[in-house]
């Protein structure tokens, strides 16, 4: 007997998925991926579209002033740039160190390619020297720095990292940063990821809105190995790019350049004389090559704005040249550059003494005397040994002073002193400093002779203290290092839908790495042992944010200096330890149960101290928002241990006699080295455990039971924590926790489907927590369905349960799971569905499958109590099983979590085995036809059967042969593929067997 080539179903598209930090190669340029980091949610920068129609707009504006000539620029614009060289200790020369004869080499090349002076534009093809631009720039290594000091516009720092991504973006710039409008920055170090990348610009025209306030991060970043060419000396650069074209394509961005591709399949660059392009170049190919699909369009690799190598590269067009002459000529820190003193020698001047930085006071005081002290340098070219300074209080004089014993040669620095002051606590004062002799003269440059700062002494409050943030509070300072986004104060309902709380918003700040303070009053107490801080935080950690999530810590500052420095640092914990949810982005905390309360820190570092403050310092990782709430500081001594949650047993499990684990925690004043639980199931006799751990003060930790006797169906269980180091407990209202245990034993095996129509299915569970809302069975158009009515429950963040049996998903390789979802957000609450799988038989659910707020699988906005009546008010979900597939034990629940939005129905919950996303689909019990699935002609076979069954299935041939007869257990929902290549041409009978029924089908097989 032949035996017939059955495939079970294995095909169908797939997709392969990136996340936003996997990297496979080095690729040539971040700016998209720059730009989709740095781009907030927000409308505060102008959107890509209103860029470009401002763009056309002026490059228009140009023609008709010139009569139609694109050429506007009536003399050379001048670049002042800085190469910012980020190494890890090598001598100059060496590895990341790079050379000066290195960098000098960029320059010429950025000269001669904007110029069109490069000795390679002889290769530009005969069909686009017509368009070949030329710019008339001079990028020149500045000549004076910020200061006004000789420079040879070369900066070297010894960097805190060996290599970057850009998730540093932030971190790297602010080692060594001279001021964007007045400076092209360039930082050369060793990144990871891309060879370079770039900040576009934007506008602040009337009609449009603000330029970009990262004038902190605006420049060009290039990798080490990238920077500069071989024409200019041996260097070990890349091979692919060692012509220095990587900083050419980089600056292009810097003036408003895209890819010449527009980041898109023949997407516009927005350039009228650079031919579409279906997507990036690599390599160096053979001229021409064919784009967008038609023969007579021809790529223009050679431009520098493609992916091309180095040396394959070697034009601007003059479209391009006219576009980057309206930003030259328009944009903020584009226009500035033009006429940077960066640019110029610096001019000396015989008797200059300046002011370089105000030393004290600091913008926060005490209302303690205080010295004021300014640095000051020689900047003329004359020794100078004496100077007169004054000191003002709020714009009246308070100090004139005259420091005769000065002895400062060219470039010294010195510290004048001043009388001390005293500042009062009732509202800001500006102390000014000015210098108005030097030498005895007038000083020779006044530019540099006058600084101020404006002083405020934090009020001082008093020990207990409790601040529920119900507006900004009086005597709270926010420090803005960027002066961007910041600590603000909004509604963050728990179960109050008015509590409001600090918020930063990082969902939407796009300066990566940036830090924001938000700083108590000054507590002016000699603080004793006992002294605790307490406060509540929400967050959810996004995977997709940089740096592991945004990072929240607390830190001790003595006396009124507002300097991190000096602080002590008390608590930190960022990503998916700061969290304390699950919600996806972005996060708007809308319960109790979506923060974590009471985050206890020990304030005895602070013992003797006397006059301090506390800082909260947010970090951000461009993550998820942050909220904190409710800080209280108490010095009463507190004997405090809490019951925080239940690790296992879950919900829904198969165990008889499982062990409980729970989660503590310390909120006492002291450390816990131990304490007594007790646990009662159903009612019965509780049963006591004693447990000697050490616990510090805001320590959270997991502890185990002995196993205990549950009955199978609904249990019961309260349990008990007291006596902390066995005394009483002095808030006893977090000790008990009540919950629900459902032992269920129904087992089940892929594929499956529970549809809710048939009563033979293997039963799934509704199970809920203590006394909460439940989903129900319901009529729909797809006859019965289960559904979680949110639009009438009012108790926001309450779960329910549909749980399933125990699974076996051993038998196939690949299995997918779907479902039918119907659901209409009622705006803007956010009911949520999370659908996660447990690998221990439900005692722990801690695979995450699918968890998606109502906004993403909404059919669509609706006000009124929602419910199907269409196919079209269904949408189908597919998740992958890869995390679970090929184990027994396994249990699936699907949560719905109540936000008092709207209802949301579930039906058709099917495992297929496959990958397929969407699989073949039949309304009869089965279905023989010629499918295409593998390229070629194969016969399929679709099974759709109420339940469950073993089906024979014999072909044979039109003679009577056997060709196949094979047996297939357990079919419900698959689909099998035949190959018939190797019979016959002729008629063959496929003969099918379900139960009593039999079945025969004449096929015909041709090839």
């Amino acid at each position: 007997m032949t035996r017939l080539h059955v495939l079970f179903i294995y095909c169908g598209c797939f997709s392969v998925f990136l996340s936003p930090q996997t990297i496979y190669a080095q690729e040539r340029c971040g700016m998209v991926a720059y730009e989709e980091i740095r781009h907030t949610k927000t409308s505060r920068f102008e959107t890509d579209s209103q860029f470009e129609q401002w763009i056309e707009r002026k490059i228009n504006e140009n023609r008709i002033r010139t009569f139609g000539v694109n050429r506007i620029q009536t003399s050379t614009y001048t670049i002042p740039v800085v190469v910012h060289i980020i190494h890890n200790g090598e001598p100059v020369g060496t590895g990341t160190n790079i050379s000066d004869v290195q960098i000098l080499s960029q320059i010429q090349v950025i000269n001669d390619d904007f110029k069109r002076l490069n000795v390679d534009r002889t290769n530009t093809p005969a069909e686009f020297q017509a368009v070949a631009g030329s710019l008339d720039i001079q990028f020149v290594l500045a000549k004076q720095d910020p200061e006004g000091i000789v420079t040879n516009g070369i900066t070297r720092t010894l960097g805190t990292k060996t290599s970057w991504s850009l998730c540093d973006n932030s971190e790297f710039k602010a080692l060594n940063y001279w001021p964007a409008e007045n400076y092209l920055n360039l930082w050369v170090l060793n990144f990871t990821g891309y060879i370079g990348y770039a900040q576009l610009p934007v506008s602040n025209l009337p009609g449009l809105e603000g330029s970009s306030a990262d004038r902190l991060t605006d420049g060009v970043v290039v990798n080490y190995k990238d920077f500069g060419s071989t024409d200019g000396g041996f260097f070990v650069l890349d091979p692919q790019y060692n012509k220095g074209r990587t900083a050419t394509h980089e600056i292009g961005h810097i003036f408003g350049l895209r890819h010449i591709w527009g980041d898109g399949n023949c997407a516009t660059d927005y350039v009228d004389d650079t031919p579409p392009q279906s997507g990036q170049t690599s390599g160096c190919p053979s001229n021409p090559q064919p784009s967008c699909d038609a023969i007579q369009i021809h790529k223009m690799f050679q431009n520098y704005m493609d992916y091309s190598n180095d040396v394959c590269m070697n034009i601007f067009t003059l479209g391009q040249d006219a576009r980057m002459e309206v930003v030259l000529q328009n944009s903020p820190r584009r226009l500035s550059l033009l006429t940077s003193p960066g640019a110029t020698d610096p001019v000396l001047f015989a008797n200059d003494l300046g002011i370089r930085r105000i030393i004290t006071p600091a913008a926060a005081e005490c209302s303690s005397p205080v010295t004021p002290q300014i640095e000051v340098r020689n900047y003329g070219t004359n020794p100078i040994t004496s100077a007169q300074a004054q000191l003002s209080l709020n714009g009246s004089v308070i100090e004139t002073k005259n420091f005769s014993s000065l002895n400062l040669n060219t470039g010294q620095l010195t510290t004048l002193s001043f009388n001390a002051l005293s500042f009062t606590p009732t509202s800001s004062q500006q102390v000014s400093f000015q210098i108005t002799l030097t030498n005895g003269a007038t000083d020779g440059k006044s530019s540099n002779n006058a600084a101020s700062v404006q002083v405020t002494v934090p009020i001082t409050v008093s020990i207990p203290f409790v601040e529920p943030f119900n507006s900004l509070p009086t005597g709270w300072s926010v420090v803005n290092p960027d002066n961007d986004i910041t600590w603000a104060n909004v509604i963050a309902p728990d179960n109050n839908p008015t509590n409001r709380a600090m918020y930063m918003p990082y969902s939407s700040y796009d300066n990566l790495g940036t830090t924001d303070w938000l700083v108590t009053p000054s507590f002016n107490v000699s603080t004793p042992l006992s002294t605790q801080l307490r406060f509540d935080v929400a967050y959810v950690f996004n995977p997709s944010s940089c740096n592991n999530g945004d990072g929240l810590k607390v830190y001790a500052l003595p006396g009124c200096n507002s300097d991190l420095s000096q602080g002590i640092l008390l608590y930190s914990k960022s990503g998916s330890a700061l969290a304390t949810a699950s919600q996806n982005f972005p996060f708007v905390p809308n319960s109790d149960a979506q923060w974590r309360k009471s985050e206890v820190v020990s304030l005895s570092t602070l013992t003797g101290v006397t006059r301090w403050q506390l800082a909260f310092v947010a970090t951000n990782g461009k993550g998820n928002n942050l909220y904190i709430d409710n800080v209280v500081i108490n010095d009463q001594v507190v004997n405090d241990i809490g019951l925080t949650g239940i690790e296992s047993p879950g919900l829904v499990h198969c165990q008889t006699n499982p062990g409980i684990q729970f989660k503590v925690k310390n909120f006492s004043t002291a450390n816990i080295i131990s304490f007594q639980a007790q646990r009662s199931v159903n009612g019965g006799n509780p049963v006591s455990q004693t447990f000697s751990s050490s616990l510090a003060v805001g320590e959270e930790k997991i502890f185990a039971l002995n196993a205990v006797t549950l009955l199978t169906g609904l249990n019961q269980i309260e349990l008990t924590i007291t006596l902390p180091n066995g005394l009483p407990d002095t808030s006893p209202g977090n000790n008990i926790l009540t919950f629900n245990s459902n032992v269920d034993q129904f087992a089940d095996a892929s594929p499956l489907r529970q549809n809710f129509d048939n009563p033979l299915q293997v039963p799934w569970l509704i199970a809920t927590p203590l006394n909460a809302k439940a989903w129900e069975l319901a009529t729909t158009n797809q006859n019965q369905s289960i559904v979680y009515k949110a639009y009438t429950n009012t108790t926001l963040s309450e779960e329910s349960w549909f749980v399933s049996p125990v699974l076996d998903l051993s038998r196939y390789a690949i299995q997918t799971l779907f479902f039918d979802l119907s659901y209409a957000q009622k705006v803007p609450a956010e009911d949520r569905l999370r659908v996660l799988a447990s690998k221990d038989c439900g005692l722990t659910y801690k695979t995450v499958l699918f968890d998606q707020p109502g906004s993403v699988f909404s059919i669509a906005p609706s006000n009124s109590s929602w419910s199907p009546v269409s196919s079209a008010d269904w949408k189908r979900q597919y998740i992958g099983l890869d995390s679970v597939v090929g184990k027994q034990n396994i249990r699936l629940a699907f949560i719905a979590t109540n936000a008092h939005g709207n209802n949301m129905y579930v039906d058709n919950i099917e495992i297929f085995a496959g990958t397929d996303s969407n699989p073949p689909m039949t309304s009869v019990p089965y279905q023989l036809y010629y499918s295409t699935h593998n390229s070629q002609s194969d016969l399929a076979l679709t099974f759709n059967l109420a339940e469950k069954k073993d089906v024979r299935l014999q072909i044979f041939s039109v003679i009577g042969q056997v060709v196949a007869d094979n047996l297939l257990p357990d079919t419900l929902n698959q689909t099998y593929y035949f190959d018939l290549s190797i019979q016959a041409t002729g008629i063959y009978l496929f003969r099918l067997q379900i139960d009593n029924q039999v079945s025969t089908t004449k096929v015909y097989i041709g090839h």
